[in-house]
This record gives structure tokens, C-alpha cells and sequence, in this order.
């Protein structure tokens, strides 16, 4: 296997939103994570056809996909662990992301992996955005953020937002994706092509 096995997502498909998360400090580490050289978001070619499938059905309700992050090189994961080792020293990150946790919680109670499914390259993490108001649905967190609030079916959200969230489950579901329970943003596709593998070329 080789990295042109896997895709851009802007380049396959322009009109879905990406933010590339890990690419800027605007992430639960408050840095560019290694291995993020530039904006942009690779899946497997085989996830990028389905992805391509889910955001025409979003279109045709006025919505779009917007992705955080897909592929993920393992040096990247590597860092998260070595950011979880270092002593807490931005409490205004922390108050964003993980308020409840220390940093080493986050990895014992499984919101961050030692080994990530995204480094399989057919894992995504996206939300939807409402096309006319050129606004995020209310999913009730932001993403990345480490509590039970985020969990797909939490109690602890408000109708609506566990409505949009049942919408992009739909959705994704529908066209091959799982749901990680822990985070109403993560999805793997369900019969991926390296089940096995772990890559880590740089995103470029």
C-alpha cells in the first residue's frame, strides 16, 4: 500500500468543509501536531467514495459535511502521548477541551488512543453546517471535547442537539460509517481497507 491510496478531501470533493483541526493550534494540545503540514484531511480512497455519498445527501437537505480530522499519521499519535506526559501548563486549553480530566485521564478513560483507528486511514471526525445560515448545527460540544457531553447519546444535551446528532448518525450510517459512542463526531468505516495497517507519511 501507498500513500496515493489515500485521498484529499478537498480535492475529491470541494464543497465539504475542512478544518484540518491538527493543522492549527486550535486543538486540545493548543499546537500544530506533528505530521499536520498543511490544511488538509486524507482518508482512504474507499472512504472518501462513501464520504462523497454523504454529502450529497446532506446537500439535498441544505447541509454540509465539515471535517476535523481524518487520517491521522501515528507520529501524531506518539505526541498525544507524550503532550499527556508533560505538567498541565495551559489552564485556558483545558477549561476548552478537558475541564474534568488531567491529561493522563483522557487516555484511561479511552476519549484519546494509544494506537487510533484514524491512523488506518478510514476513520473521520465531522460535523454538519446548516448551508443557508452558514452556521455549525448545535451538537451540543465542540469538538474534542472530553466529557459525557459528547457521548452520541448523552442525557446530558437538549433535544435539538441530540436530534442533529441522531441526523448525522443517519446519515453515516447509511453509508457504511460507525459511531464511536465516546464522541458524537468520530466515525470508522466499518469494512476498511487496512484493518491492520498503521500509516505515517506526513500530511502535505
Amino acid at each position: 500500500m501507498s500513500q496515493s491510496e489515500f485521498v484529499s478531501i478537498s480535492e475529491l470533493c470541494p464543497n465539504i468543509h475542512v478544518e484540518a483541526s491538527y493543522a492549527t493550534v486550535n486543538n486540545f494540545t493548543g499546537e500544530i501536531v506533528p505530521g499536520y503540514k498543511t490544511k488538509k484531511v486524507f482518508v482512504s480512497k474507499v472512504a472518501g467514495d462513501f464520504l462523497v455519498q454523504v454529502q450529497e445527501m446532506a446537500k439535498q437537505q441544505g447541509l454540509s459535511l465539515k471535517v476535523f480530522d481524518g487520517y491521522r499519521p501515528a507520529k501524531a499519535v506518539i505526541f498525544f502521548e507524550e503532550w499527556a506526559r508533560r505538567e498541565e501548563n495551559n489552564h485556558h486549553i483545558k477549561k476548552i477541551y478537558y475541564p474534568k480530566f488531567s491529561r493522563s485521564e483522557l487516555f484511561e478513560r479511552g476519549y484519546i488512543a494509544k494506537q487510533s483507528s484514524h491512523s488506518r486511514g478510514s476513520a473521520i471526525d465531522l460535523t454538519l453546517v446548516d448551508l443557508k445560515a452558514d452556521k455549525d448545527l448545535d451538537m451540543g460540544t465542540i469538538f474534542d471535547y472530553f466529557d459525557e457531553h459528547s457521548w452520541t447519546s448523552s442525557s446530558l444535551i437538549s433535544s435539538k442537539q441530540k436530534e442533529n446528532r441522531l441526523l448525522l448518525q443517519k446519515m453515516m450510517e447509511s453509508h457504511g460509517f460507525k459511531n464511536f459512542e465516546q464522541e458524537w463526531w468520530h466515525y470508522s468505516l466499518e469494512n476498511e481497507p487496512y484493518p491492520n495497517q498503521y500509516f505515517d507519511f506526513d500530511i502535505g
